[in-house]
């Protein structure tokens, strides 16, 4: 039964149910892949996910906790962060930090970053963020709770942000610049030597969201593709995101945070002096947290190593090709040009929402774009051959329909 406004009321059943009931009921709520795949990813492929999957339920029940103290999780804990931190062109003293997903990375890049401007910074009033318009929304709910404001700034013709706008941003309550390698939105890395120049020259916390590329740019760079340079070898970046749980393949909720030095690292603790429990310091922002996630991460990243990594990288790039001119090839369809991931297309025909729609009612659950309008496809190496020709096949027919008259009904495009 359900209540006007949407909410769920039921009472607590009297009696359990019993396992094979319990299974009877969710399996059919569990949509099937391939369809479901692009609001899946990102994954591994199956070798890759079963060593991660073994990993997690293995430690799934271990509280992360206490990643800090106890020898046999800190040590698994620090190794993945080492791991990570290595792939970014690291200084000697570079760290980082676990977390539990992008938002919660970039939560803790920007509390560090006003802990921070407490002490470089003490004037400021109302400490702001300035970033390109592309920035996650992850940052406006983080300056929710931290009482910061984000100001953000127009793009390029490719959707980059341009270090000329940020910098006409900057006020005197300004502590931070942050942008993407890449955005979600047009999956362009932003110019970040020029971007952090200018926080540079502003004396202020610079900080990367690599959320979708901390573990997949390096390689791809490894591979030949010509990327702009994001990482700690630009001067000035002090902070860096990575989602483990995107193209480092490790199962969900997973991400790290790293800081250039580890005095930036101090920056982001809270620890608390209780009377009753002593010292209260945690490696992030939530206290109980399954060390599942921790597991698996060091498991997946020692499964596959340096080439692991590359291959599957290689496998996206082949991917990509697929995509692009699978997708080019469908009339009205336009493929955009991307320096790293997420793919988008839209229709130059037909609503692309109406587009969105017919994959839907084929039962695609697919993620996109509502300003400009497009469709997203989440490439990763789980993606079978098969899997990217029928979802081409059915986005063909779908789009013909609609061009030759068919009903085009308006879907509701959706990031999350």
């Amino acid at each position: 039964m359900d209540a006007t406004d949407g909410r769920v009321i039921k009472p607590m059943p009297p009696t359990g149910m019993s396992f094979d009931a319990i299974k009877d009921h969710l399996l059919p709520l569990q949509m099937p892949d391939p369809h479901a795949h692009f609001a899946r990813a990102f994954r591994g492929p199956k070798d890759v996910q079963e060593v991660g999957k073994y990993a997690f339920e293995k430690f799934m029940s271990d509280n992360g906790f206490f990643s800090l103290y106890l020898p046999y999780m800190q040590t698994i804990e620090q190794e993945v962060i080492a791991m990570g931190v290595s792939l970014l062109n690291p200084e000697k003293n570079s760290t980082g930090n676990f977390t539990s997903g992008g938002t919660e990375s970039n939560f803790s890049a920007m509390h560090a970053a006003r802990n921070w401007a407490r002490i470089h910074k003490p004037r400021v009033t109302k400490p702001n963020v300035v970033a390109p318009y592309t920035i996650h929304p992850s940052f406006q709910k983080g300056a929710r709770y931290l009482d910061m404001e984000v100001i953000t700034t127009d793009l390029d013709e490719n959707g980059r942000g341009i270090a000329a706008n940020i910098s006409a941003a900057i006020n005197d309550d300004t502590i931070m610049v942050a942008a993407s390698a890449p955005s979600w939105h047009y999956a362009n890395i932003d110019p970040i030597p020029e971007i952090a120049s200018v926080a540079m020259g502003a004396g202020l916390w610079m900080h990367v969201d690599g959320c979708i590329g901390s573990y997949i740019n390096p390689f791809l760079e490894k591979l030949g593709e010509k990327l702009t340079p994001w990482d700690f070898r630009v001067p000035g970046v002090m902070s860096i995101s990575g989602d483990l749980h995107k193209f480092g393949y490790c199962q969900k909720p997973a991400s790290t945070i790293f800081w250039r030095d580890a005095v930036l690292q101090d920056h982001h603790y809270v620890s608390i002096e209780d009377p009753f429990l002593g010292q209260y310091k945690l490696a992030g922002f939530s206290g109980s947290r399954s060390a599942g996630p921790i597991f698996a991460a060091w498991a997946v990243f020692n499964y596959l190593g340096e080439e692991g990594f590359l291959r599957l990288t290689r496998r996206v790039l082949e991917l990509k090709e697929v995509f692009t001119k699978g997708v080019a090839a469908i009339e009205g369809l336009k493929v955009w040009d991307v320096d790293v991931m997420p793919m988008h297309f839209h229709s130059e025909k037909a609503p692309t929402s109406a587009v969105y729609q017919g994959l839907f009612e084929k039962g695609w659950l697919m993620l996109g774009l509502v300003a400009p309008e497009a469709i997203t496809i989440c490439v990763d190496p789980a993606l079978t051959d098969e899997d990217a020709a029928l979802f081409l096949a059915d986005l063909r027919e779908v789009t013909e329909s609609i061009l030759a008259g068919g009903e085009a009904k308006k879907g509701d495009i959706r990031y999350s």
